[in-house]
């Protein structure tokens, strides 16, 4: 399952449309779940919210996400939070979808 985010991510308002749309394709029984962020260009702690929650959630079900073209701001900001440690990061989609074929 590919979700693709652009833009900015300010509120947690922002993402509740996501999140449900996460949920109904866990309850669909998707596991793998890759997050193209290429086009995402700013989050604030809203943003970083969003990615621990969906992690949490996809984890829970059995599932692994991976963070796909990840760069600028967001890269910094996931790096400062040592998220990067947490998730898996791949530079483009192509490299994603590479990686979890392998599982």
């Amino acid at each position: 399952m590919i979700f693709s985010l652009a833009g900015k991510i300010q509120h947690a308002e922002e993402t509740t449309d996501a999140l449900h749309s996460l949920d109904e394709e866990i309850a669909a029984e998707k596991r793998i779940f890759l997050y193209d962020l290429s086009k995402l260009e700013y989050i604030t702690s809203s943003g970083l919210n969003f990615f621990i929650r969906s992690l949490t959630r996809i984890r829970n079900a059995g599932g692994e996400i991976v963070l796909c073209g990840v760069q600028g701001h967001v890269e910094k900001l996931l790096k400062i939070s040592k998220l990067n440690e947490i998730f898996t990061i791949c530079p483009t989609l192509t490299e994603g979808l590479s990686k979890v074929a392998v599982q």
